[in-house]
């Protein structure tokens, strides 16, 4: 068995490559003008390639989905991982903080603000020339599967979503952690406003993969099932591009939960055959890592 390196919790296995793409060296970047900080996992093999925003969880930092982007890179595509506001190398120096700060209006300040650095993860992706503008995906998980789902359901420019125990905002908004105190009238404002359960109709029928363990005991299932009975009858006539995965565990990413997602995603999103990699090599076969 060949193992990724373990990250946050959790760990890729895989017995031989899924495809065999060399990965780059993993390359700094700075989105926008905000000057977000972000990592660039990219395929070492010419272009056109599909390309994903993955947003990490509240709480963590940029690195922690670096396995599942090396994995998604090794697949071709051309990965971003972004900081979340006032996460990773963008914690605060002073003021509130995810560490004190429970209440849920700074919680959705940081969702506002990180909606809008995944947007502008997507201009940075499909201003790369070797990245298909038609073939952006958006995932994320916890925190940042909540905004891939706002994000990907709003802008046009997402052709898939993957949401890891994710939610839509309203499904959240009664949810109290650590007795924090209830939202305030602009939190609730912009969780139903921004509620991606009543955005699917724009969004369908892309590709959405709704991931979730079934004991999640931080952002509870029922978001999960909502939206997916939402986007049922959306996906009539394309059952097979909307998928629900349910897992036996609680606010984790387990390594079959990776897997799965990795199978979809390789389903739903064409990408090179071995004969055509072989002819992008132009020589001998090189295996990842």
């Amino acid at each position: 068995m060949r193992a990724v390196s373990s990250q946050k919790g959790y760990r890729l296995v895989a017995s031989e490559p899924l495809l065999p793409y060399p990965v780059k060296e993993v390359a700094r970047v700075m989105l926008g003008t905000g000057d977000v900080p972000a990592l660039l996992v990219r395929p070492d093999v010419p272009g056109p390639h599909a390309a994903a925003v993955l947003q990490h969880g509240y709480a963590s930092e940029k690195s922690a989905l670096l396995p599942f982007a090396q994995q998604l890179a090794a697949l071709g595509f051309v990965v971003l991982l972004a900081d979340a506001w006032g996460h990773g190398e963008r914690f605060p120096t002073s003021g509130p903080n995810w560490m004190t700060d429970m209440h849920a209006d700074y919680a959705m300040e940081v969702v506002r603000h990180t909606v809008e650095d995944v947007r502008e993860g997507i201009n940075t992706l499909i201003e790369q020339p070797d990245v298909r503008e038609d073939a952006v995906l958006v995932g994320g998980f916890s925190l940042g599967a909540i905004v891939a789902l706002i994000a990907g359901t709003e802008d046009a420019r997402a052709a898939a979503v993957v949401s890891l125990a994710g939610s839509s905002l309203p499904d959240l908004l009664g949810v109290k952690h650590f007795n924090s105190r209830p939202p305030s009238a602009d939190t609730e404002r912009y969780g139903l406003e921004h509620d991606a359960a009543a955005h699917l109709a724009q969004f369908a029928p892309k590709p959405l993969l709704l991931s979730h363990g079934r004991n999640d005991d931080l952002v509870p299932v029922g978001g999960t099932l909502r939206l997916y009975e939402t986007a049922q009858p959306l996906y009539a006539e394309h059952p097979d591009r909307l998928a629900l995965n349910l897992y036996e565990h609680r606010h984790d990413i387990s390594e079959q939960q990776i897997m799965d997602c990795i199978t979809w995603v390789t389903h739903v999103v064409p990408l090179a055959t071995r004969e055509e990699w072989l002819a992008r090599m132009d020589g001998p076969e090189r295996m990842i890592g």
